[in-house]
């Protein structure tokens, strides 16, 4: 039986597309802020991160699983993210170093997955790799937040700027952390694939 067609309107497609579509918006409020413009940037992004949650259990439950479906889960939500933390360097609210190590530990994933998938492996997400999500997540939502308070919005009614961006800076660190290790996880565990050898353990 051949497998339907993959349908770019389908809901699980246009959760995908939703994270990318989101990504410009974010940036152009950080970018050209107004007062609420930060609390504005966290609830989209919030909303937008959630369905990263729900697309792929969608398109399994419904059989629409579908190449450009794997495509789109698998790039949107890096596109989400990447785009928030280099507008969030230009505007102060992360150092250069801790974006710049988020970043290349993806591309450095992503071409191990790469490179695996030309094997016929699959290499799917750790625990590891799945908390640094959650936490890198989780620091922008708090940095939203604190360019909220900057900027004016109503967060700077309800909390000081400086210790928010503080918790979110020590987050961000966190989710360096998880990221380094969990990239080595995945380097160590494609180290055989890499070599030209049997399947990783």
């Amino acid at each position: 039986m051949t497998a339907p067609r993959a349908r770019l309107t389908s809901l699980p497609n246009l959760l995908g597309l939703s994270r990318i579509v989101a990504t410009p918006v974010l940036v152009a409020l950080l970018l050209r802020p107004f007062p609420g413009a930060g609390l504005v940037a966290c609830v989209i992004f919030v909303a937008a991160a959630m369905t990263d949650y729900f697309d792929g259990r969608i398109a399994r439950a419904r059989g629409q699983v579908s190449p450009l479906g794997i495509f789109l889960d698998l790039t949107a939500d890096k596109v989400l993210v990447a785009g928030v933390l280099i507008a969030m360097v230009e505007v102060g609210l992360l150092p250069t170093w801790i974006v710049a190590t988020l970043l290349v530990r993806e591309l450095v994933v992503q071409g191990v997955r790469q490179v695996a998938a030309s094997a016929n492996v699959v290499i799917s997400a750790r625990g590891l790799g799945k908390w640094k999500a959650f936490g890198t997540n989780v620091a922008v939502g708090v940095l939203l937040l604190a360019f909220d308070a900057q900027t004016g919005g109503p967060v700077a009614g309800l909390a000081d700027a400086a210790t928010v961006q503080a918790i979110g800076y020590w987050l961000a660190v966190l989710a360096v952390v998880l990221a380094v290790v969990s990239g080595v996880a995945y380097l160590h565990g494609a180290l055989p694939i890499l070599l030209g050898e049997d399947r990783p353990a």
